[in-house]
């Protein structure tokens, strides 16, 4: 095995999952209407619930910590808290089937705007899938995204990506709700837990597009693929938080090991000279099976968070990947970074989200390509492609300071860069000329309007810097709008 891959922990998780449904035939009418009286009782007395306890938090405001937690106390004394399913989500039950009611929700993505920049190169610069990428209208994407809760043992949650041609599988996996030792096990088709963005949906995003780097590394649709993940909640005085996961390298979304080595970039696509598909640099893709465990994508990641005060929390995370390339049967891919975010909430504030929020996130690629020869026709040369490490990293850094519940401001910015040569149609080029391992640097003020907690509007400006560039620089003016229906999966910290 690979000397990186030794490195990583392989961790090789088999599981088998059974989940037997009871088949309803002679459900009634009468009995779902009971049962829909008794949800509306229990949603109710819920009602109720939820107005003592805000009650409780005017009260225990500006009292010592001994004051709140005897508010707290006698609220639990005096309160009949109603039951629950044993899967914590409101159910029916119908000739011994529990029927368990998904939260459902549908979030679109419409943006607008202008660059200097004409479509074709506008295309390289948002090197996002679902960023604004043209002159005009750009529709990003409709997700829609459905959550329940399994048995007492598993929640699920899938969601699905409608864009303007095309339907796509964004996430579906299952989690465990009833693991010993602090133990959780995720299992599916899922997003790679790596840093910050990489795991989190379009939408939950501050800014309108992708962050350089992050396309560049995990593609413009991120990195994600079918696999399982075991982390393991220490249990330290803070929030530490350990896992590994294992996926498959080969999946479409796997650009940095064995998927499309440039997946991301909406250019009109120019006729190839060559007969063979370019990856990374510029480097043929070469077929490459799964024959054993290296030829599977390893990720360990650790989380910590803590409260540095009354009103400030902070997590810090370290993530790694290790896994097969497809330049050849030695090929191999390590990716490592860090990230930082701090959220300040004010004690008493009434604002609906942090007063302000300072995130970064550092990370690089070592892509170690292996030699190959792609063969011509005489009398055209074979094309003779070297051993080589290339390495590409980049950083960003994004502050969002929300003035009112309304309205917030942010400004964010980033650089990318590389070391070692790429190849243009088998010729050695250098790679700033390489519109995806180029130098970049890109500066991001943005302004975000909240009418309500489901619709969002946000207007940026992006300035890019790029050696590739006739000009060297552009401007791009974005205009994007947000909206949601329906009740949509909590996201982490």
């Amino acid at each position: 095995m690979p000397v990186k891959l030794r490195r990583m922990v392989l961790l090789a998780l088999c599981f088998s999952l059974g989940t037997t449904y009871a088949q309803n035939t002679d459900s009634r009418l009468e009995a779902l209407e009971q049962e829909m009286k008794m949800m509306r009782e229990a949603l109710s007395q819920k009602d109720e619930q939820i107005r003592k306890l805000e009650a409780l938090v005017k009260q225990s405001l500006g009292k010592s910590s001994d004051d709140a937690q005897s508010l707290l106390d006698k609220y639990v004394a005096d309160v009949d808290v109603p039951t629950t399913s044993t899967a914590g989500k409101p159910g029916i039950d119908l000739g011994g089937t529990r029927l368990n009611l998904a939260e459902v929700s549908v979030i679109v993505n419409v943006a607008a705007g202008a660059s200097t920049l004409h479509n074709e190169d506008i295309g390289q610069i948002q090197g996002g899938a679902h960023d604004p990428n043209e002159r005009g209208f750009t529709f990003q994407q409709l997700e829609l995204s459905l959550a329940g809760s399994v048995d007492p043992y598993f929640n699920m949650q899938a969601q699905i990506i409608f864009l303007e041609d095309a339907v796509e599988l964004e996430e579906a996996f299952a989690v465990s709700q009833a693991l010993p030792a602090n133990l959780e096990l995720k299992a599916g088709y899922f997003f790679t837990e790596f840093g910050r963005i990489n795991p989190a949906h379009p939408h939950t995003w501050d800014f309108l597009d992708q962050p350089i780097i992050n396309s560049r590394i995990f593609g413009g649709d991120g990195m994600r693929g079918a696999g399982a993940r075991l982390s393991w909640l220490t249990p330290l005085s803070w929030f530490s938080e350990l896992s590994f996961g294992m996926q498959d390298a080969t999946g479409e979304r796997m650009a940095s090991f064995l998927g499309e080595g440039l997946a991301h970039g909406h250019g009109e696509e120019e006729e190839e000279e060559h007969h063979f598909e370019e990856g990374i640099g510029g480097r043929p893709i070469l077929e490459r099976e799964i024959r054993d465990l290296e030829e599977f994508v390893y990720s360990i990641r650790l989380a910590n968070s803590f409260e540095v005060g009354d009103d400030l929390s902070m997590q810090l995370g370290l993530s790694g990947l290790a896994g097969a390339n497809n330049t050849g049967d030695e090929g191999e891919t390590l990716v490592y970074g860090a990230d930082l975010v701090v959220k300040h909430h004010p004690a008493g504030s009434d604002l609906r989200r942090p007063k302000w929020v300072w995130q970064t996130e550092i990370m690089k690629r070592e892509y170690d390509a292996d030699a190959a020869v792609i063969e011509e026709e005489a009398p055209e040369p074979d094309i003779v492609f070297a051993e080589d490490t290339i390495d590409d990293w980049g950083i960003y850094s994004q502050f969002v300071y929300t003035l009112n519940p309304d309205w917030s401001i942010g400004l964010r910015g980033e650089f990318a860069t590389s070391d070692g040569d790429s190849y243009e149609e088998g010729e050695i080029i250098d790679s700033d000329a390489d519109p995806f391992r180029g130098e970049r640097l890109r500066i991001s003020p943005v302004m975000l309007y909240h009418p309500s907690e489901f619709t969002r509007i946000r207007l940026q400006h992006n300035y890019d810097d790029a050696d590739y560039l006739e000009d060297d620089d552009a401007h791009s003016l974005w205009l994007g709008f947000e909206w949601l229906i329906g009740k949509h999966p909590a996201h982490r910290y």
